[in-house]
């Protein structure tokens, strides 16, 4: 899954369950939309640093999960840490000869 579509589906789906949360709960209709339109954001935001994590460790030939880990676990120095790191394919090339 591309991270735009994850980005995009993480704000719709966050921003229903904001608001139907948030109107259950006994506020009234616009005051739901507010909140759920705040939650949408912050639910966004993680999910497109989550997912940035997991591209840059994918296209340096680590998995996914340890650039979803390092982001999830140590947040903005888990970016640092996977901007820093060497591309795998090159290590093991280095190594072969």
């Amino acid at each position: 899954m591309k991270s735009n579509t994850r980005i995009f589906l993480a704000l719709i789906i966050s921003f229903f369950l904001g608001v139907f949360m948030s109107f259950s709960n006994g506020r009234d209709f616009l005051l739901s939309l507010q909140s759920g339109f705040i939650f949408a954001i912050i639910v966004a935001t993680i999910v497109a640093l989550l997912s940035w994590g997991i591209n840059i460790a994918a296209k340096k030939g680590y998995s996914g999960w340890v650039g979803f880990l390092l982001v999830l676990i140590l947040n903005i120095l888990g970016l640092a840490i996977l901007a820093v790191l060497p591309n795998k394919t090159t290590v093991i090339n280095q190594i072969s000869k």
